[in-house]
């Protein structure tokens, strides 16, 4: 069997399909699956700075969208590690509001740890569960080392669920991230 020039070029270009507009990537079922990419980039940091996690209200999403185009952060752990020239390349942010962001990010070291663990951005895991999981394993370290069997046996976690939470905490960007947190103040547990 002969593969057409058209064929073998197409082959090898790779899939084709929808990308996505910000990082290129190809949709997987209709969802970018680039962990990297700018959007989900800023949708954990700003879902860190939310209210409900380390409350960081003046980081707002668009100070979150061009820290994440900059490429100065993929994780929130890397928040607490930019320096003066990283924060001067973000456009329209006055020296009074930078004051309030770095104000506000070293008081987020004091968040409770189902407040850190919901910023974390765990998948399935909304504010609810995240205090759920702090009642039963007490830290998010603990957690971390949990076995899936005994998540499994909290209520309202399935067995999908269940492996995804552990993967999340196998993946070298999310120890990264849990590394620089704790390495930012933040207490995760660890004795």
């Amino acid at each position: 069997m002969f593969l057409s020039f058209q064929a073998v070029v197409n082959f090898l270009k790779g899939p084709s399909g929808p990308k996505c507009l910000e990082c290129d990537s190809v949709f997987i079922d209709g969802v970018c699956p680039n962990l990297d990419c700018p959007v989900k980039v800023a949708e954990w940091i700003t879902r860190w700075c939310s209210p409900e996690a380390a409350k960081i209200p003046a980081l707002d999403q668009a100070k979150a969208g061009q820290l994440a185009k900059l490429r100065l952060v993929l994780h929130p752990g890397e928040l607490y590690e930019l320096g003066q020239g990283d924060w001067d390349q973000l456009e329209s942010v006055s020296a009074e509001q930078l004051s309030d962001i770095q104000r506000q990010m070293e008081g987020s070291k004091s968040a409770e740890p189902s407040a850190v663990l919901y910023g974390l951005k765990l998948p399935g895991v909304d504010e609810r569960l995240a205090k759920r999981l702090i009642e039963v394993f007490s830290s998010i370290d603990a957690l971390r080392v949990s076995k899936p069997e005994r998540l499994q046996q909290i209520e309202g976690i399935d067995e999908e669920q269940c492996v995804e939470i552990c993967r999340w905490f196998r993946d070298s960007l999310n120890k990264k991230a849990l590394k620089m947190l704790e390495q930012n103040d933040f207490n995760l547990g660890r004795q």
